[in-house]
């Protein structure tokens, strides 16, 4: 897009060339997050420089086609995936090619896995990887994951499950099947009030953890008090506030993640184990990702949606959006 809060589109516009450090990836797929409606909105507008037209995607996996002086982790030919975000913000997954600095998020991923579950897999893994990782729920415990029909809600489920974890997984009306294919030993549909009772009506002893994808200030206060003294609860919304709940001797935490290739490596060992079945709802075409981005916004995709990209050669990159 050509300015913040602008409308996205699809441009041509010359392949990025990568700088030293840097790889160019020819792109085979784009997986959409929330995220990317909040950069459209300037989310990190005057704490990280950005270049327009900005190119939006965070998530994506392909080949790589070109490396920038001093790469040394990846060859021509690797095929990797990860969390591409880096500065300038705007050299993002949604195009052909895309630059990413070798020393970030990004690492090789096995061709079995294929380039549309990894792209969909870098963002919402790591981060169900990294809050299971904070939380620490022990095997027999019992984990709510408020937004459990998501994608990190959806990884989060299957890798909870495969711990020995009971997990009640709640979401909107509707998503029940969905949630208890991935595992989730109970499942709680509500429409967000009273949420808190209706965990308590069917745990009055409290549970032993809670992980919250979606629930704002202070009604997640409200809703870490299900859990046990002793307990954690942790946001990925950054709605949790230590003071709120420290009187109930209940820990809330934030989860701020930092990707890293080793979150990627312990995943792939996942899905490579059967443990994790990325779940890609849908794909998508490059001229289909504006309309995808505003269904995120509105908050009406569930699963993760898998921008697939397409195109040859070195000729000017079909992009989007809003270049």
């Amino acid at each position: 897009m050509r300015a913040f809060r602008g409308t996205p589109e699809v441009m041509d516009l010359d392949p990025p060339v990568p700088g030293p450090g840097e790889v160019r990836v020819r792109m085979s797929a784009a997986g959409l997050n929330p995220f990317d409606w909040k950069i459209v909105d300037g989310i990190l507008d005057g704490r990280r420089p950005h270049r327009f037209p900005l190119i939006l995607g965070v998530d994506g996996s392909g080949w790589v086609e070109s490396r920038g002086v001093g790469v040394r982790r990846f060859d021509v030919g690797d095929p990797i995936f990860g969390q591409f975000l880096h500065d300038p913000v705007g050299i993002g997954t949604f195009a052909e090619w895309s630059t990413v600095p070798e020393s970030i998020g990004v690492a090789r991923f096995p061709l079995d896995l294929g380039p549309v579950a990894a792209a969909a897999l870098p963002t919402a893994g790591m981060t169900a990887l990294d809050a299971l990782d904070r939380l620490d729920p022990g095997p027999g415990s019992t984990l709510a994951i408020v937004g459990a029909s998501g994608g990190i809600g959806s990884i989060a489920t299957q890798l909870a499950s495969s711990r020995g974890i009971s997990v009640l997984g709640v979401a909107r009306r509707g998503s029940a099947e969905r949630i208890r294919s991935y595992g989730a030993r109970e499942v709680l549909e509500y429409s967000s009030e009273g949420l808190s009772d209706a965990i308590r009506s069917r745990h009055p002893e409290g549970i032993d953890a809670l992980l919250d994808l979606v629930t704002r200030p202070p009604e997640f206060s409200r809703l870490a008090r299900v859990v046990r003294p002793g307990g954690r609860a942790a946001s990925t919304v950054y709605a949790a506030d230590p003071n709120a709940t420290r009187g109930y001797e209940v820990e809330s935490l934030n989860i701020d993640l930092q990707p890293s290739s080793v979150l990627l490596e312990r995943l792939v060992e996942e899905v490579v184990a059967r443990r994790l079945v990325v779940p890609v709802e849908q794909t998508i075409g490059l001229e289909d990702a504006p309309h995808a981005i505003a269904e995120s916004r509105a908050g009406r995709s569930a699963g993760k949606t898998v921008v697939v990209i397409g195109g040859t050669g070195n000729v000017p990159s079909r992009t989007t959006p809003g270049s």
